[in-house]
């Protein structure tokens, strides 16, 4: 039933007194804290208490000037613009935004997005050619373009200025006459971890500086960073905590006409809109636009001028995510049925291939299975006579670098250290099978191939108090980078009987030692449900993270069970 290697982090007694003492908060958040990196008053309430005010200079971007100058010449001279976007949440948000941003400035401005199946990922000769259709004189990407050197090259040569703003990992630079990417060597910008609309976010900020708007002309603009940082699986620290922080206080006060629809369908109130909400219901929608078909449903969406097309665009989307999620679970029914056949020959990685399997989900199927069988992960399809595949790595890997070792097999590759996708020769996909096994078995250890559970301290549940769930609430938002503050309690009973919701989740209480009974879900533990159907006077300990769970209109401390051990002595 333990599912998880748990880790339970330790910090220095005097630290972790002088924290309780400078801030005035109890010791398992003093350790949480400390866990972190925040070691003194000044840390901490820059992590509580960073503000817009905050943010680094739009200016620190080596090419941002002459950038901010190409695009007001633009504007200025009627010169048409073309902003070309991926198709993820990421892009899609990133170039609406700059859309209106730009048109609000009176821009003759039009947007272009890939089909991802007929052009797959980045700029692409199409794209290119639609540009010098519309006669367009300055493209503008999003979320793509630092590795579309013969692309920018193409465009230029066509009588086209290229800006790139992107944040992925550059190779050899494009000829674009200007380069918006906080990786790119020799970059004075301080966050690298920014996500491709964070980047072009940035590039507002810099314009309207230029234009003497200032904040007034940006802030609005906050709940699309919000929306794409959540989704891109990019660092929540530094610049972009601030970021997500205050544009959910954006989406929650001010929602667009497009988000109040989503949550209509979503079926939560933006006043109790949170990362969750983001990453399992808004971005899943968003996505499922270029996965089963063309991400001109979801920017159709996002530039919405009504609430009738609001309510239109996104019930479509609504439609292509339930799609969606069929087409997925029978990918992942059928992946499962192929890997005994794997595991006999590859027990580093997994490496699956179906010509029949849809590209669009191919990301979602390597997650999912990375998260059932924690092995670095590649799930491929095939599309014009190519297979094409997604990338997903346990932590502590980077499957960038696994790609990097398997280059001289491979078309195609790009993404970051957590994911990845790849293009490859059906003929070399067996050398590839073997290669991307041995890379990732020569780089994991005993005891990465276990998936570590973080556990940041010991906490008595009759401790977790009003005053300690304040504090905790600041902790947010969470994701990667930052995660969310894992708790464990020793000699616990169930109080009651465990319930099983939807044949995956349970649920059951628990009671404290001053009487108070907490409620506890576990998502995706019928296992835990069994054992303690089995053994209902069970003393266990539970590893969890706390949460104010509203339901109709009233809060409720709630835990969320991450693991159980009923193998823990009691001290």
């Amino acid at each position: 039933m333990k599912r998880f290697r748990w880790t339970i982090l330790s910090a220095d007694d005097a630290a972790v007194a002088a924290m309780m003492e400078s801030i005035n908060v109890s010791m398992p958040l003093a350790r949480a804290l400390l866990n972190r990196g925040i070691d003194t008053f000044d840390a901490a309430r820059n992590f509580f208490r960073a503000s817009l005010e905050s943010l680094h200079s739009p200016l620190l971007f080596g090419d941002m000037e002459i950038a901010v100058r190409r695009v007001l010449k633009a504007v200025r001279d009627g010169e048409r613009i073309m902003l070309y976007g991926d198709y993820d949440v990421d892009g899609t948000t990133g170039t609406a935004m700059l859309h209106r941003f730009l048109g609000g400035l009176g821009a003759e401005v039009s947007w272009y997005i890939n089909d991802r199946f007929q052009e797959g990922y980045g700029l692409s000769p199409e794209g290119i050619d639609a540009a010098a259709s519309r006669g367009v004189g300055l493209v503008i990407t999003v979320d793509c373009g630092i590795r579309a050197n013969d692309a920018v090259s193409r465009a230029r040569g066509l009588g086209m200025d290229v800006i790139v703003c992107d944040h992925h990992e550059p190779d050899l630079l494009p000829d674009a006459v200007a380069i918006l990417n906080p990786k790119v060597p020799g970059c004075r910008y301080p966050f690298r971890e920014l996500c491709g609309c964070g980047v072009a976010f940035k590039f507002i900020q810099a314009i309207a500086d230029e234009t003497g708007e200032g904040e007034k002309a940006w802030r609005e603009y906050l709940a699309y960073v919000a929306i794409a940082t959540a989704a891109d699986m990019v660092e929540l620290t530094d610049e972009n905590r601030v970021l997500v922080r205050e544009g959910l206080v954006r989406i929650q006060s001010a929602p667009s006409q497009s988000l109040q629809e989503m949550f209509r369908i979503m079926k939560v109130a933006s006043t109790e809109v949170g990362m969750f909400n983001i990453a399992f219901g808004i971005a899943p929608r968003i996505n499922a636009a270029g996965r089963m078909g063309s991400a001109k449903r979801a920017m159709e969406w996002l530039l919405s001028e009504s609430a009738v097309d609001a309510r239109r665009h996104a019930d479509g989307l609504e439609e292509l995510n339930t799609l969606r999620r069929q087409t997925d679970a029978d990918i992942m029914e059928k992946a499962e049925k192929m890997l005994d056949g794997h595991f006999a020959s590859y027990c580093s990685s997994i490496v699956l291939y179906d010509e029949s399997w849809h590209l669009g989900v191919l990301g979602i199927v390597a997650s999912k299975m990375l998260e059932r069988h924690y092995l670095p992960t590649v799930i491929m399809g095939g599309m014009n006579g190519l297979v094409k595949g997604s990338v997903r790595s346990v932590e502590g890997l980077d499957v960038y670098g696994v790609l990097e070792e398997c280059r001289d097999l491979l078309l195609q590759f790009g993404g970051h250290r957590q994911a990845a996708g790849v293009t490859l020769l059906p003929e070399n996909l067996s050398a590839f099978r073997k290669r991307f096994d041995a890379a990732s078995a020569s780089r994991l250890g005993i005891r990465e191939r276990q998936k570590e559970l973080v556990i940041d301290a010991e906490l008595r549940l009759e401790d977790a108090g009003e005053k300690f769930i304040r504090v905790l609430e600041q902790f947010s938002p969470h994701g990667f980078g930052n995660r969310e503050p894992v708790f464990m309690t020793k000699g616990l009973r169930v109080h009651g009987r465990p319930r099983l919701l939807k044949e995956r989740h349970v649920k059951f209480s628990v009671r404290d030692g001053s009487g108070r009974f907490f409620d506890v879900i576990g998502f995706d533990r019928r296992d835990v449900f069994d054992a303690l159907e089995a053994d209902p006077r069970a003393v266990f300990s539970m590893a969890y993270s706390l949460e104010n769970r509203v339901w109709n209109g009233r809060a409720q401390l709630q835990c969320r069970l991450y693991d159980l051990d009923v193998s823990t002595p009691l001290d």
